[in-house]
């Protein structure tokens, strides 16, 4: 991976997926994953009252119904609120029938005190701070240390339906392009 002295994406490689933050370009780490793929491994974190969980992709396809994943850097953003206040409504059409992780790089204590402040009902929260699940899905920023605003669908059967990175990460993510991937699946 080529970088500049500043730590910021060099982007004349051709092989390399960037994304930007406030246009300046960043480098993604990790595979792209497209529609067809099988869901990549993967470790998510909960704590909550002294006791974690982890989440991963044996525990996700033991539901056997979709999964959203609403993957945003930080809820403590605007525009990451926003988006997960938006998925948030979105699922509600669903009645239960999609599982639905908000997946940010906070810290668990970070994510208790959102969801409990946003009464999340719809989106469970999962803590990607050590960046395992961002590598697995080619969302990581290596020089930020952080995942990426992306929105991945994968079926009951763990195949990915619907696969989007926000190129500039002060964007929203396309939400009607997952409402319509999660009509078909349910």
């Amino acid at each position: 991976m080529a970088s500049r002295l500043d730590g910021r994406s060099d982007v004349s490689d051709p092989n390399q997926r960037t994304v930007f933050v406030y246009d300046a370009p960043y480098t993604l780490e990790g595979p792209a994953l497209a529609v067809g793929d099988a869901m990549p491994d993967f470790e998510l974190w909960q704590f909550r009252d002294g006791a974690g969980w982890l989440i991963n992709r044996e525990a996700v396809l033991g539901y056997q119904i979709p999964v959203l994943f609403c993957c945003l850097h930080s809820v403590d953003t605007p525009v990451g609120a926003m988006q997960a206040r938006r998925f948030e409504q979105i699922l509600s059409r669903f009645d239960r029938r999609v599982m639905a992780l908000l997946v940010t790089s906070d810290m668990p204590f970070t994510q208790n005190r959102f969801s409990d402040q946003e009464m999340l009902s719809y989106l469970t929260i999962a803590s990607d701070y050590r960046g395992v699940f961002a590598r697995a899905f080619g969302v990581y920023l290596p020089e930020l240390m952080f995942l990426t605003r992306s929105v991945f669908i994968a079926d009951g059967e763990g195949v990915i339906q619907h696969a989007e990175v926000v190129s500039e990460f002060t964007h929203q993510p396309d939400y009607d392009a997952a409402i319509d991937v999660l009509s078909e699946l349910v």
